[in-house]
């Protein structure tokens, strides 16, 4: 009996080492259960959307609740998990953890998924707002509006004047001594807008554009300030093109004092009073009959800069021109002076003597300032191609920096127009032409006319303005005719 006892005890304590045994395996069965449930076995849980989506959570409330009410309670409750996840996704929930605590691959992939999610979203949003921005005609204004406050943010501003002026010699009496001297002066009298008497049209926007050989442009010496690079630049939405009209410089022009000067000189004489761009804005509107909206203008030294940002310009050149410039100081700096007959990659320096050639035929034969003028406008294209070509990532700093060379009389409302006018109506091309028409005028000479030698005084004013209004404007010549006409009345 004493030793059935024993073994019945012994036998009683190994039954209670089992059970605990059994009991410690179910207690971890249930805790890895916890952990990962097997929503699909269990058919509470649907696992078709990403993790993270809680639009199919689902409960049974047993009936506690009304339907609307337990809408209510779940749709919290989602909100709530999605704000938990955007919270682990700022990194929140790492804080809380333990430094120590270990990461399963299952939560790691869930985090990504996470991550994935979000950044897909925001990926998402970019898609539709490049296409709202680009495809649509408010999210276009919106980029132009953008554009035009950074290109008046970066460029030189300067007020237009009033008026423009026009010059008058009176005689100025002054005491020598004994006697009376009348010495020659001037005086300044404004001149009235001519509205009626000039063209415009909502479709066409003339800018002026020139640009100075020597001088300081701050400068009050007149003298050093000839524009020696006029042009008229035209954007045209009626035939969806850019124009660039060349002046030459020698044209012959009179102001309201009938003193004969050559148009690259009112720069200067409108100088003396502050109003130089307006005066040589009056004169080519009093001219031509056309309308100009502002200006902008550049130093030679700021123009070769422009060039250099760019990376410099391919030109072609004749065996006289390459021959020119390689032997005279119209190149600066003598290193420049390297060049060769056909295409050359030229720098900035290279370029601005190009630009100044008029004693050597040009390539295709034109000679004096028609072939100077050519030889600009085939940079100003190859300026334009160059820029065109920018990568996007470059695009930024090169408008920047050649901004910043600029002085304009543009405002940031008329610059976003231009702008809006030149992308709704995808204009990139350009075209090019020269004033005034050849058989429309002559050479003074060394004769001159009216004190004024070599000037190319025009003597049929009319053929030119109606050439501008069937370039310019896409006129007809009947419509030309009958525009031209409307004004003299």
């Amino acid at each position: 009996m004493e030793n059935g006892g024993f073994w019945e005890a012994k036998m009683q304590e190994e039954e209670k080492k089992r059970d605990a045994y059994r009991k410690l395996i179910d207690y971890g069965q249930e805790q890895e259960n916890a952990k990962e449930p097997d929503w699909e076995e269990s058919g509470d849980w649907d696992n078709t959307e990403e993790d993270g989506d809680f639009d199919n959570f689902c409960v049974d409330t047993g009936g506690i609740f009304e339907e609307e009410e337990e809408e209510a309670l779940f749709a919290s409750l989602n909100e709530s998990l999605m704000r938990q996840v955007a919270e682990e996704l700022d990194g929140t929930q790492d804080g809380e953890q333990g430094a120590g605590e270990e990461t399963t691959g299952g939560k790691k992939m869930g985090k990504t998924k996470k991550v994935l999610t979000v950044v897909g979203s925001l990926v998402l949003v970019l898609v539709l707002a490049t296409v709202f921005l680009v495809g649509t005609r408010p999210g276009r204004k919106v980029v132009i509006n953008f554009a035009a406050k950074f290109v008046w943010q970066n460029i030189k501003h300067k007020e237009p004047g009033a008026v423009a002026v026009a010059i008058h010699p009176i005689f100025i009496a002054e005491e020598d001594g004994g006697g009376i001297v009348v010495v020659p002066g001037v005086t300044v009298t404004p001149v009235p807008e001519d509205a009626e008497e000039i063209r415009k049209e909502d479709y066409v926007k003339n800018i002026l554009i020139f640009g100075i050989d020597q001088g300081d442009m701050d400068s009050v010496h007149s003298g050093s300030l000839n524009t020696d690079t006029i042009m008229i630049a035209t954007l045209n939405t009626k035939d969806k093109t850019v124009k660039i009209t060349s002046i030459l410089r020698d044209m012959y022009v009179e102001l309201d004092d009938g003193v004969g000067r050559k148009i690259n000189s009112i720069y200067a004489v409108g100088r003396r009073n502050n109003q130089g761009p307006e005066l040589l804005m009056h004169t080519i509107e009093d001219y031509f009959k056309i309308d100009l909206m502002g200006y902008a203008y550049v130093k030679l030294a700021s123009f070769e800069d422009v060039v250099d940002i760019l990376g410099g310009v391919s030109i072609e050149l004749g065996s006289k021109e390459a021959h020119y410039l390689n032997t005279t100081n119209y190149i600066t700096d003598p290193r420049n002076r390297n060049l060769k007959t056909g295409v050359n990659h030229m720098n900035g320096n290279q370029v601005a003597g190009y630009c100044r050639i008029r004693k050597v035929e040009t390539l295709g034969g034109a000679t004096n300032d028609y072939g100077r003028t050519l030889r600009q406008r085939r940079v100003l294209q190859a300026i334009f191609q160059k820029y065109k070509s920018q990568s996007f990532m470059n695009l930024l700093p090169v408008t920047q920096s050649c901004l910043s060379k600029v002085t304009t009389s543009l405002t940031e409302q008329q610059i976003a127009e231009l702008l809006e006018m030149f992308l709704e109506n995808g204009i990139t091309e350009m075209e090019s032409f020269r004033m005034p028409l050849n058989d429309t005028f002559y050479d003074s000479g060394k004769k001159g006319y009216n004190g004024i030698t070599y000037g190319l005084v025009i003597d049929n004013i009319e053929a030119n303005v109606l050439y501008l209004y069937e370039n310019l404007y896409a006129d007809t010549p009947e419509e030309a005719k009958e525009n031209y006409d409307a004004l003299k009345r």
